[in-house]
């Protein structure tokens, strides 16, 4: 069954074309890794499959319905969004930041509950910060911050998560642990998109691709399909070699 059906979608900045003809699909369980250089078009494509940019031209549908006809609420009770500057003013604790993520499942003068403050707190001891629970949010480093931003995000049990460069502030051993939490979910059935710069992580996913190319190519499939040193080259305009390892299993990707 197809989640997310993305069919010839196009978006321009008056003449300037950021992508075009970017289609693809994903079913529960998939997850899909878009690479590609600084300023290409990545987060203007999620805001696009977020429906925060309504300019596009195409077809965006989740669960066989268009993307335009779902409302703000329905929305967010299948699909999550961690942008990629993720800043918050508020002074909530982590606790009660990550409960407001159940508000599309509240109705009028609803409340969270203790099953939603359980939720959350299981999210949190899934990404090994519950230590964080009662800590005010400015008081959090930046990487501690994306993390918690990651956590509401689950508590909102998406069908689908899309996660704009998600491990850009996390330090080596944080990007594994999100990583492993990336795969557990999609064992779990919840589909994801990412974004990174880094095409190793992509080769370690070992799913889907999307490589969005200056001048707004796009070209999707299996990793093991559409990663190459030559793509790599064309995408990142330096020398790159993708290699085999055995001791590890799989392909990496260095810089020559």
């Amino acid at each position: 069954m197809t989640l997310l059906n993305v069919n010839q979608l196009h978006f321009a900045y008056g003449d300037r074309t950021i992508f075009d003809q970017v289609s693809f699909d994903l079913e529960p369980g998939q997850i899909m890794t878009i690479l590609g250089p600084n300023g290409v078009g990545k987060s203007t494509l999620l805001s696009c499959l977020t429906n925060q940019l309504k300019e596009a031209n195409g077809q965006i549908n989740i669960n066989d319905r268009p993307l335009d006809s779902w409302t703000p609420k329905d929305l967010a009770q299948h699909m999550a969004l961690v942008p990629q500057d993720y800043r918050s003013g508020a002074h909530l604790t982590v606790i009660d930041y990550l409960t407001t993520a159940r508000a599309p499942y509240l109705g009028l003068g609803q409340v969270p509950n203790g099953k939603d403050e359980q939720l959350a707190i299981d999210v949190l001891e899934d990404l090994g910060i519950k230590q964080l629970l009662h800590r005010r949010l400015p008081t959090l480093s930046g990487g501690q911050m994306q993390l918690v931003a990651i956590a509401r995000a689950l508590v909102q049990e998406p069908e689908l998560l899309i996660l704009d460069e998600p491990m850009a502030a996390l330090d080596f051993g944080r990007q594994r642990q999100v990583l492993k939490i990336v795969q557990q979910l999609a064992k779990r059935g919840v589909a994801i998109i990412l974004t990174t710069h880094i095409p190793n992580q992509a080769l370690l996913l070992n799913d889907q691709v999307g490589l969005l190319f200056p001048g707004g190519e796009f070209l999707a499939g299996h990793c093991q399909e559409i990663i190459s040193s030559d793509r790599l080259e064309k995408l990142y305009h330096c020398p790159v070699k993708v290699v085999y390892v055995p001791e590890l299993g799989r392909s990496i990707c260095e810089m020559c």
